[in-house]
């Protein structure tokens, strides 16, 4: 292990026997901007709402990424956290 790698606040080591555990806790997600708003699945082409059964909107990182995922031709890469709705993007 690197015990000069300096962790995010909160964080903390357990070592185990063969190897060490490192916890980070998750970022508090930034508060929204004036232009930022989460999409009603309302809004959205109606070919396109069976990926969103039981949803009422979209998520912030599927909102954030909307324009370019299905009113672009061009190609993306959406990095985010397990679960953060990067299938349904796709």
């Amino acid at each position: 292990s690197n015990k000069r790698c300096e962790l995010p606040a909160g964080s903390y080591r357990t070592q185990k026997k063969g190897y060490e555990e490192v916890h980070v806790p998750a970022l508090k997600p930034k508060p929204f901007s004036d232009k930022e708003r989460l999409i009603k699945i309302s809004e959205i082409p109606e070919w396109s709402r069976a990926a969103f059964q039981g949803m009422d909107k979209l998520n912030r990182i599927q909102s954030q990424v909307y324009d370019c995922a299905l009113m672009s031709p061009d190609n993306m890469l959406v990095c985010a956290p397990t679960g953060a709705g990067k299938t349904n993007v796709a």
